[in-house]
């Protein structure tokens, strides 16, 4: 999922799977409408084909990417799995730090002092 998550995470590939998802494309098609380098391409194809966000299929000389639907439902899948694993929907408020009931936690567990002051 943190990869998935890391590849999402950036415009530029953000916008490459919004044109994949009316059309396939060439690498050179991407290219043309992202407006960066050949490199800066690849290398964002690279990180969403390792993600399993997109495909690419090989014709001759030229290939061809596709978004991966699957692996983008793999992804919302995890994700809400995620969400529910934190139960963050279900309850009401957080059950109280312990650093509460105890001001001298922060020293007892070895942290500098203030540590816990500062809001980092």
């Amino acid at each position: 999922m943190i990869n998935r998550l890391k590849a999402l995470a950036d415009a530029h590939r953000q916008n490459i799977l919004k044109l994949l998802a009316s059309q396939e494309m060439g690498a050179c098609e991407i290219i043309q409408v992202i407006g960066l380098s050949q490199p800066a391409i690849a290398h964002h194809i690279k990180i969403l084909k390792q993600a399993n966000l997109i495909n690419s299929q090989k014709e001759g000389k030229n290939v061809f990417y596709t978004l991966n639907k699957e692996g983008l439902k793999e992804c919302l899948q995890q994700m809400n799995q995620f969400l529910e694993e934190l139960s963050c929907f279900s309850c009401s408020s957080p059950k109280p730090s312990l650093l509460r009931q105890n001001p001298d936690l922060c020293r007892e567990l070895g942290c500098e002092p203030g540590f816990c002051e500062e809001d980092a």
